[in-house]
C-alpha cells in the first residue's frame, strides 16, 4: 500500500473545512500534531483567504445564542456554544478577524474566541484611568480588532473618550 508524503498530506488537509480537521485530529497523534501546528494553521488560513473558502457569518439568534451560517451553503447553520459554557451570559461581539472573535461578556470580561475550534482565551483587564472630568460628561468606548503581520499577532485596541457638552471638555485614551 502506497503512502502519501508529508507535503502531499498537508496539501490535502489545508483544503478541508475546520470541522473536518477537528474530526481528523482523532486519526492519530501524528495527524493531531500536524493540524494543531501553527505552521499548518497559517497554511490553512492562507489557503482559505486565497480561495474564499471556509467562510461563515455569525449571527445572533436570540439574546444569548449565536448561529454560524456557511457562506457557500446558507441552509447549513449550526448553533455555537458560547465560551465559558455559560449559555445565559449576554455576549457582545467587539470585532472579528480571520475567524477569531473579540467578545465581551456582561461581566466586562473580554475574550478572544474561535467559534470553529470552540477555544477561547480570557484577556487580562487593563483599565484606562482618566483625570476627574467635569460633572456633565459622557463617556464612550470603542474597540478595534485586527491582525498585525509585523508582530505576527492579533491586536485588540480599546479607546475611551470622555466629552462634555458644547465641546468644552474632551479627553481620549487608547490601550
Amino acid at each position: 500500500m502506497a503512502t502519501l508524503s508529508h507535503d502531499m498530506t498537508l496539501d490535502i488537509l489545508r483544503c478541508l473545512s475546520v470541522n473536518d480537521l477537528l474530526r481528523f485530529k482523532c486519526v492519530s497523534k501524528f495527524w493531531c500534531s500536524w493540524i494543531e501546528d501553527p505552521y499548518f494553521i497559517k497554511l490553512h488560513l492562507s489557503y482559505s483567504l486565497k480561495t474564499n473558502t471556509n467562510r461563515s457569518l455569525i449571527v445572533r439568534y436570540c439574546k444569548y445564542q449565536f448561529l454560524s451560517v456557511n457562506y457557500d451553503s446558507p441552509k447549513t447553520t449550526r448553533s455555537l456554544k458560547q465560551p465559558l459554557s455559560e449559555q445565559k451570559k449576554y455576549i457582545q461581539i467587539l470585532g472579528s478577524c480571520n475567524g477569531l472573535l473579540a467578545v465581551e461578556d456582561d461581566d466586562g470580561r473580554i475574550l478572544l474566541w474561535n467559534p470553529s475550534t470552540r477555544k477561547y482565551q480570557v484577556l487580562p483587564s487593563t483599565e484606562i484611568e482618566f483625570p476627574s472630568p467635569p460633572i456633565r460628561c459622557s463617556r464612550s468606548t470603542y474597540y478595534g480588532f485586527g491582525y498585525d503581520p509585523i508582530s505576527d499577532d492579533y491586536k485588540l485596541i480599546r479607546m475611551v473618550q470622555s466629552h462634555g457638552n458644547n465641546d468644552e471638555y474632551f479627553h481620549s485614551e487608547a490601550k
